[in-house]
């Protein structure tokens, strides 16, 4: 079923990943950036902002403060970064895992993501297209591509490079919101879990393997202590005032 799904390569002008980000576009044909990932080196740096940068840089901090200011909603406010960056970094490498196959690399050293207007995340992108795949993928030994051994391994390498690049991004949240990392990680599993059951129905793929891979993730992450299981509320509006002021020039927020 997976590779009836594929498109046909053109040799010398496409390549693996070029195939793999049009059948995720594919799935929200109104929203073709919703699951896909982006060739940095095709890309502007317009907009663009490196995930290394995303706590340094302030990103996080700079988002919650601004949904804070629009809605008064600790706890909407919270959830929107929350998702923003859970989706941005692991929710459409799930995607393309429980339904392709493929993952590229989710190292914060990889990943940029896009800031819309309105200073949300509307796309991903990736410096280093390689992608890692299983044995039995037709385009397993192609060009760009790194072969693992079976599905196990790839939701291990995956889990793993998510939760090195969104730890810091969760502790930066943490600080500012005062929602805990382990109410923050709950919603990687909800984000996890959505793609795991919703994607593959998108793209018609196997929903038996799709709810798998999944749960491989998810085992991955729970595995190296993080509360992807738990269900935790967020944090609920406070009626003591503003958010206190950091002293890296953000403006007050009631």
């Amino acid at each position: 079923m997976t590779s009836s799904m594929l498109p046909t390569q053109i040799v010398g002008t496409r390549t693996v990943f070029d195939d793999t980000v049009e059948v995720l576009a594919g799935f929200r044909p109104g929203y073709p950036k919703f699951y896909s990932i982006a060739d940095l080196g095709t890309q502007s740096r317009r907009r663009w902002v490196p995930l290394e940068r995303a706590v340094d840089g302030g990103r996080v901090e700079t988002m919650f403060r601004n949904y804070f200011a629009e809605s008064g909603d600790i706890r909407f406010s919270t959830y929107l970064v929350a998702d923003a960056f859970a989706h941005g970094v692991i929710g459409r490498a799930v995607a393309s895992f429980v339904t392709i196959g493929r993952v590229w690399d989710t190292g914060a050293e990889n990943l940029a993501v896009r800031t819309d207007i309105e200073g949300g995340l509307d796309w991903a992108g990736v410096r280093d297209t390689t992608l890692r795949l299983l044995c039995n993928d037709p385009s397993a030994g192609s060009p760009g591509t790194v072969v693992l051994p079976c599905e196990q391994a790839l939701a291990q390498w995956l889990a793993c490079r998510s939760r090195m690049t969104l730890s810091p991004v969760f502790d930066d949240l943490s600080r500012v919101s005062n929602c805990s990392v382990d109410t923050l990680w709950s919603v990687v599993g909800e984000c996890v879990l959505g793609a795991a059951t919703i994607v593959p129905t998108f793209a018609d793929t196997s929903a038996e393997t799709g709810y798998r891979r999944g749960q491989l993730v998810l085992q991955a992450l729970h595995d190296s202590g993080l509360a992807v299981r738990r269900r935790s509320a967020l944090p609920r509006t406070p009626g003591s005032g503003p958010i206190p002021v950091r002293d890296r020039g953000w403006r007050s927020v009631r």
